[in-house]
């Protein structure tokens, strides 16, 4: 599943506009599967994923507070989520995870308590030994919450 494609499902699956959810999604270039080499299919599944978060009513634009952050969820009365987002891809699985997490860390500095911060990642076994590798009580710490994402659901890890 790409990166595009687990940001869809996460917003119908978690953050739905429809349920009051003011949704920002940034996308950069590479997963729109422009530039660079890329699989058979990636351009056209991309398309779809950005088309369905588009007429779901996200906005595709970096954040004005968070910046480049892959997702930002807002709605009154509930945290707002800062999300990093990884999909399949010729990169390895840990150093991807790895990069996400630093790109969370790092967005941290200036977070308030009503700040959640999310790992998001395509549901497969592959992924799934990826985020066990992250302490709960870290995970507690940090108030961050790491999830596998498909078109039939999200799994809390």
């Amino acid at each position: 599943m790409y990166q595009l494609e687990v940001k869809r499902w996460l917003m119908e699956h978690r953050f739905p506009p429809s349920e009051g959810w003011s949704l920002t999604v940034d996308i950069d270039a590479m997963e729109r599967a422009n530039g660079g080499l890329h699989p058979a299919g990636k351009k056209e599944a991309a398309g779809l994923a950005e088309a369905a978060l588009r007429s779901a009513g996200a906005e595709i634009v970096a954040h004005p507070i968070h910046g480049r952050a892959d997702m930002v969820a807002i709605k009154p009365g509930e945290p707002t989520f800062v999300i990093e987002v990884e999909g399949d891809s010729s990169r390895q699985k840990e150093q991807a995870m790895y990069s996400a997490l630093g790109q969370l860390v790092l967005s941290m500095g200036g977070a308030d308590e009503n700040i959640r911060f999310m790992l998001a990642v395509p549901d497969s076994k592959e992924w799934e030994r990826q985020l066990l590798k992250i302490p709960a009580r870290v995970k507690l710490q940090l108030g961050l919450d790491a999830v596998l994402v498909s078109a039939s659901g999200i799994r809390y890890v």
